[in-house]
């Protein structure tokens, strides 16, 4: 069986993508035996041969879940790979260092069509927890729901990150929407894209730490009208990721810098965001 060890990090792969409708997959083929971590999703695939993977996220069935004491800690993948040749894999979380201290916080369910199991972590790292893969199907990462609500309650943060999509300019009010929206880390991007129809992404500096249930709000100096005032956040792993904040600008608006802050009106994240170039012709290419 083959292991990585620190002195072995993965190498990285950026996959083959594929999108339905609004449904992801990626495809990647790994040319030999060794430890590949996927650039878009965070996954690290530890195989023994040559294999060819195929994985996609599938929504999550809470109230199975819940029956057992646990919730989705992050999306459900469901990998496919012919050759059976995975032994090990790594899914990235979005913890914290004080919470990996509770032990038992984390663990991975694997669901096949004969039900579902809890998987023991072989190691749990700063960005992922490690386990021994049986037989390919769905895995996810989930919270022990007892553990959970004790580190909620102390109000500890989770890694977050805070995306950007700008809708086409409506000609008529000479305004645009630049949507944000408050996610755990360990989203992957290529999935919120998908859902984000006829918006552009705006690359920005994106980490954070966001805390369960409180209240956040966003500003922008340049806004016309922002809305809602504060929203909580929630820890979502889809299969919407909805806008939390819309930010509706003038079209002429070039850069701006957007904010957001929490309860007692602290800076959790700031960037100044370029409304210019390369967006603008996007935006113009594909609106009707």
């Amino acid at each position: 069986m083959l292991f990585l060890s620190e002195s072995q990090p993965p190498s990285s792969f950026t996959p083959e993508l594929k999108t339905e409708s609004t449904q992801v997959s990626y495809r990647f083929r790994c040319p030999g035996p060794g430890g590949f971590q996927c650039t878009l999703t965070g996954l690290v695939f530890v195989v023994a041969r040559e294999a060819e993977l195929l994985y996609t996220t599938v929504q999550w069935d809470e109230s199975l879940l819940q029956s057992a004491g646990k919730t989705p800690a992050g999306p459900l993948f469901n990998i496919q790979c012919p050759e059976d040749a995975v032994c090990e894999l790594h899914l990235p979380h979005c913890e914290t260092k004080d919470a990996l201290l509770s032990e038992g916080l984390l663990s991975v369910v694997h669901i096949t069509d004969d039900g579902m199991s809890v998987l023991e972590p072989l190691q749990i790292t700063d960005t992922h927890v490690v386990v021994k893969v049986p037989h390919l199907s769905a895995f996810g990462l989930v919270w022990a729901l007892e553990i959970l609500w004790r580190i909620w309650n102390n109000r500890n943060p989770i890694r977050g990150q805070v995306l950007l999509f700008l809708r086409p300019p409506n000609p008529k009010t000479q305004k645009q929407n630049l949507n944000v929206l408050l996610l755990p880390t360990n989203i992957p991007l290529a999935e919120v894209r998908a859902k984000q129809e006829n918006s552009v992404y705006i690359q920005a500096s994106s980490n954070c730490k966001l805390i369960k249930d409180q209240c956040y709000s966003a500003h922008c100096l340049n806004a016309y009208k922002m809305q809602p005032k504060r929203a909580e956040f929630y820890v979502d792993f889809g299969p919407n990721y909805h806008p939390t904040f819309e930010i509706r600008l003038p079209t002429n608006t070039e850069e701006a810098t957007v904010t957001v802050r929490d309860e007692t009106y602290t800076d959790v994240w700031e960037c100044e965001v370029d409304l210019t170039g390369k967006v603008f012709l996007h935006l113009q290419h594909r609106s009707p």
